[in-house]
């Protein structure tokens, strides 16, 4: 295994090892994805473009910004996108992700927070002697001047994350070792998360200690993987309501049968 580890294939080995071998090592791909997937995606994009507009000096009315996430809502409309939770419709998750941005939009207008990147990519090793890299996106960067920064990152989830959740996450301290290693003059780093359907914040910091225990721990992990790979296994199977986020049926030795939102598909 050549390719780097990422928060969200770490995630994925975490949730269902049979899942991860599917896509991170068999490279199977599936045209699915599920609309909550599909909304966050739009939503990124559209936080993105409003955050260019002002870099290049305009402050883009709500009205523009609605414009642009629905113009990219019928671009990138396709077949595969799955509403898993029947009782809702494409409309309510359309409505979801204009809703996040509302709130967004009120919340931080102007939007004069010193940005320095969106959509970051960052690809890095845990430390030098490391034989394995590590990749993330940040949704945003920010430069506070005198060493300070702040990683941003937007979820659309339908939760909010308490603190105490926060102080234990990996994604964005995971970033935070990879922008140390990749920018100079960090003397501090504040981790941002927004949850924009409920239009709250949580901050976290981690201390040298922290950073130095999640990296023996992410060590481990991708130890483990590796040798899973190397012996052919076992990468096992983990049934949890996560199933029906997931289009690997036909591969899974624990399913017998075609997603239900796919098989429902075939049988029309």
């Amino acid at each position: 295994m050549n390719r780097p580890f990422s928060h969200s294939s770490l995630s994925t080995y975490e949730q269902c090892p049979a899942r991860f071998k599917f896509s991170y090592i068999d490279g199977i791909t599936k045209p699915y994805e599920g609309i909550e997937s599909f909304v966050g995606r739009r939503v990124h994009e559209t936080l993105q473009f409003l955050y260019n507009e002002v870099a290049s000096g305009k402050l883009p009315l709500f009205d523009t910004v609605v414009e642009f996430y629905s113009d990219c809502w019928n671009k990138e409309f396709h077949d595969g996108v799955k509403v898993i939770k029947q009782r809702f419709s494409i409309e309510h998750y359309f409505s979801i992700g204009r809703d996040c941005l509302r709130r967004y939009y009120r919340k931080h207008k102007p939007f004069n927070q010193p940005v320095k990147e969106t959509e970051y990519s960052i690809v890095f090793k845990l430390d030098e002697n490391d034989d394995f890299e590590m990749k993330g996106i940040l949704d945003r960067l920010d430069n506070l001047g005198d060493g300070r920064w702040e990683i941003h990152d937007y979820k659309t989830s339908s939760r909010a994350m308490s603190q105490a959740d926060a102080e234990k996450n990996r994604q964005l301290a995971l970033y935070q070792i990879g922008i140390q290693k990749n920018l100079e003059e960090v003397q501090s780093m504040v981790l941002v998360w927004h949850f924009l359907q409920q239009g709250e914040e949580v901050r976290s910091e981690r201390t040298p200690f922290q950073l130095e225990k999640l990296k023996i721990k992410i060590r481990k992990q991708v130890d483990e993987i590796r040798a899973f790979n190397f012996n052919g296994g076992p990468f096992r199977p983990v049934e949890t309501p996560l199933c029906n986020w997931c289009f690997y049926w036909e591969e899974c030795p624990a399913k017998s049968e075609h997603n239900p939102v796919v098989k429902r598909e075939l049988s029309t």
